[in-house]
């Protein structure tokens, strides 16, 4: 089981985007409530295959993660949530006019120069926040550094970042959706792509991509950017694999996991679990 699953459930996750993309326009479904009802089903379902099938079993949550991530995920919730929703809802309602730059191409296309477009900047931001250049890149890697404090990845720890972080990308995302123009169709696909990568690239199963390596970030590539190995911790683009192919930071290691997770220098962070301390860190004057 555990091989058939390795090989076939994110090309199935995959295809279920356009299946219910199909399904919506046929029965005119609400896309916002299609969005909703495919990131519950998808978590029940592959929750349960992570806890049953762990690609390592010391990355699997703990009770003390779990109310960690319980702690992130609220905090993302009460300090972005409405801001996120504010600016998802602007990107739609602007689509109806279609007054933006690529306005009326077709819609794989209008979505395709839409995930280079967002991955472009996407990257350079997080690269830079990683390469810490100047005063700004060691801030932007005090607000990122969040992400990066917890020693394991698994489908929960995802929540497990700070909001000035969430805002600098839902700028970059919606920015780009509005200065597009792309229907509302479009921002769909652009999202659902969006969500099934954030989430599965934090998977704690072995996926077996292949090719599609090539073209998504996804569990076998991002598990490396999460790497306490500056040499390994690549990988800075987080949908496609196009930016770090063009830049010459795509790494990928077929069949192997990395030795360590986290940061190097753990003694001068905080631990992911002392909230407080963490979302301090871009306000303070630190070494780190």
């Amino acid at each position: 089981m555990k091989k058939v699953i390795s090989y076939t459930l994110y090309p199935v996750l995959l295809f279920s985007i356009f299946v219910s993309f199909y399904f919506s326009g046929y029965f005119n479904w609400d896309l916002a409530t299609v969005l909703a009802w495919m990131a519950g089903i998808r978590f029940f379902v592959c929750f349960t295959i992570e806890f049953l099938y762990p690609c390592e079993k010391k990355w699997k949550m703990t009770w003390k993660s779990f109310q960690r991530d319980l702690k992130w995920m609220a905090t993302g919730i009460i300090t972005f949530g409405l801001i996120k929703l504010a600016m998802m809802m602007l990107a739609i309602d602007l689509s109806q006019y279609n007054t933006g730059l690529i306005a009326g191409l077709p819609l794989l296309i209008e979505v395709i120069i839409c995930l280079l477009v967002y991955e472009f900047f996407q990257y350079w931001y997080h690269r830079y926040s990683h390469e810490r250049r100047g005063k700004l890149g060691a801030w932007f890697w005090r607000v990122h550094v969040a992400h990066h404090l917890p020693d394991k990845v698994y489908i929960l720890m995802h929540a497990v970042f700070h909001p000035i972080n969430m805002i600098f990308t839902q700028i970059i995302i919606q920015g780009t959706l509005v200065l597009s123009g792309i229907t509302a169709e479009s921002i769909f696909l652009f999202n659902a792509i969006m969500a099934l990568q954030g989430f599965i690239s934090h998977y704690n199963v072995t996926i077996k991509a292949g090719f599609l390596n090539y073209i998504f970030i996804g569990t076998e590539l991002h598990r490396y950017h999460h790497s306490a190995d500056t040499v390994e911790a690549k990988n800075y683009g987080s949908v496609i694999s196009f930016w770090d192919i063009v830049f010459g930071t795509f790494y990928y290691k077929p069949d192997s996991v990395p030795y360590r997770l986290g940061v190097n220098n753990i003694d001068i962070y905080p631990e992911s679990t002392e909230l407080f301390k963490v979302l301090k860190l871009p306000f303070v004057k630190t070494s780190v």
